[in-house]
């Protein structure tokens, strides 16, 4: 029975314990003295399953005990009996009385009609969310096709692709980042086929002492490990061949300004300058070269 604020006299937990076997959808209750929890666990005396049960709180109003209290399934009691007849038709004792029996029939009817109710709305929500899925799809092939198709490993990726088997609609910045990441891609791909063509194409490094020509693909700093504070530039150059070549920048090179990720303004500059060249073991088309000297721009 529900109470109002000006009319609860006391409030505290009882000895009671009362819930519901999910297997068979039967109510019950138990009297534990000095238990210490607010939940236990004792047998459906009906088919048997270990059953969660929680303690009854009784909320005490000046208003009397009725149907309502001794058939209630919850912990929390609000009437004048203080818990004591609160969920009393689940007791063992009344298993097979009319009562108890015309009781558990209600409370079944009741689960039915809420679990009819549940799968009402949750049938309208799928319903629901399908049209809007369906609505934004229809100009989003493209997004939906990658997410479905890619097998990349990155979560941003893995979690619109689950987005899209909910068949959640995606926002726009969601949506815009997926195209940039498809755009990403595509321009990676045809990277990754030139970069194959050019060493399918491409000749032996020249090894030894050599003057080399050709274009910078490549300029960084990295961390020179054998001395404290200190970096290396390096390059990668494209030789004329189509084998590559990496060393550090002449310091004659190091004179244009640098931008952003373009070291010296090199990468896409030609050059020549001399060095000594040694391939790479197992890449004839990849090399290294040392002590540079006459480096121009040509």
């Amino acid at each position: 029975m529900p109470a109002t604020l000006d009319r609860i006299l006391s409030q505290r937990p009882t000895d009671h314990f009362v819930g519901a076997c999910g297997p068979c959808r039967l109510p019950v209750r138990a009297t534990v003295p000095e238990a210490r929890d607010d939940v236990r666990h004792v047998v459906c005396p009906q088919c048997g399953t270990r059953t969660r049960i929680s303690r009854i709180y009784a909320t005490t109003v000046d208003s009397s005990c009725d149907a309502a209290c001794m058939g209630a399934v919850g912990p929390a009691c609000s009437c004048s009996c203080e818990g004591a007849n609160h969920g009393r038709s689940w007791a063992p004792a009344t298993y097979e009385s009319h009562m108890s029996a015309d009781a558990l029939a209600r409370y079944r009817e009741r689960l039915d009609r809420q679990e009819r109710e549940r799968a009402r709305k949750a049938e309208a929500e799928r319903r629901r969310r399908r049209a809007a899925f369906e609505a934004w799809a229809e100009g989003h092939d493209d997004v939906i096709e990658f997410l479905k198709s890619t097998d990349i490993n990155n979560q941003f990726i893995d979690d619109m692709r689950r987005n899209v088997d909910r068949l959640d609609v995606l926002t726009e910045r969601q949506t815009a980042a997926v195209r940039k990441f498809i755009e990403n891609e595509r321009r990676r791909a045809a990277e990754e086929q030139r970069r194959k063509a050019e060493a399918q194409n491409a000749g032996p490094v020249p090894e030894g002492k050599q003057t080399l020509t050709g274009e910078v693909v490549m300029a960084e700093i990295y961390d020179n490990h054998f001395a404290y504070n200190k970096s290396d530039y390096k390059m990668l150059v494209r030789l004329d061949n189509g084998a590559r070549v990496f060393g550090t920048i002449p310091r004659s090179l190091q004179t244009r300004t640098t931008t952003e990720g373009n070291l010296f303004g090199l990468r896409g500059v030609r050059v020549r300058f001399d060095a000594t060249v040694t391939a790479k073991a197992g890449e004839p088309t990849f090399g290294y070269f040392k002590r540079p000297a006459r480096a121009t721009f040509i």
